[in-house]
């Protein structure tokens, strides 16, 4: 068996975070979301909080390039080139699921990997962010665009690519169709391209 490692990009409120922690209990492999930041916390000794908002700055353009020293580095940068190192080495431990950080890109040379992008009409999106995210803002709605702006701007940035484009990924989903769908059509790819593999 081939150890797959499938990523997954999504717009906010679509509920790409709960697809992917339901595809890899189904598989019985590793989550990683909230676990990276975790790991970050370790490997950098900085604050959770911190960490969590580094989406929403402009870090450095060589965020991916492994052949320097970012020890000197200012500390949101230092935050931004250890992302890569850390999703680089759950990726190698074996078979997982990583939930954003721009993983599709950081293991794009990676032939064992799997690369989704989960999406959905806006009001769905909003209606989830509101009923099952319980987010607490005056405008859902614009809370929404302004999380997939950002999204967009760090993804874009740090890439050579366009969030959300079709292009960059393997498999686009409309969640619309339904969370356990959604699950059951990304392992259905896993078990066709497994089936490649031994065959």
């Amino acid at each position: 068996m081939r150890s797959y490692v499938i990523t997954i990009g999504r717009e906010y409120g679509s509920g790409g975070r709960i697809i992917g922690k339901k595809l890899a209990e189904m598989l019985g492999i590793s989550f990683y979301d909230e676990e990276l930041i975790n790991l970050m916390v370790k490997e950098t000794g900085l604050a959770s909080d911190f960490i969590k908002n580094v989406e929403n700055r402009r870090p450095l353009s060589f965020f991916y390039d492994t052949s320097f020293s970012y020890e000197n580095l200012p500390v949101e940068d230092q935050v931004s080139a250890s992302e890569s190192d850390i999703v680089r080495k759950v990726a190698d431990n074996g078979p997982c699921v990583i939930v954003g950080l721009c993983a599709d890109y950081v293991l794009r040379h990676k032939e064992n990997c799997i690369r989704v992008f989960i999406h959905a009409p806006k009001e769905d999106r909003v209606k989830r962010v509101k009923e099952v995210y319980k987010v607490n803002e005056k405008n859902i709605e614009k809370y929404v665009h302004k999380t997939d702006k950002s999204r967009a701007v760090y993804y874009n940035y740090q890439t050579d690519r366009k969030w959300s484009r079709a292009q960059n990924y393997d498999l686009v989903i409309n969640s619309n169709l339904g969370l356990d769908t959604a699950v059951k059509i990304i392992k259905d790819l896993v078990d066709i391209k497994e089936s490649e593999y031994i065959g």
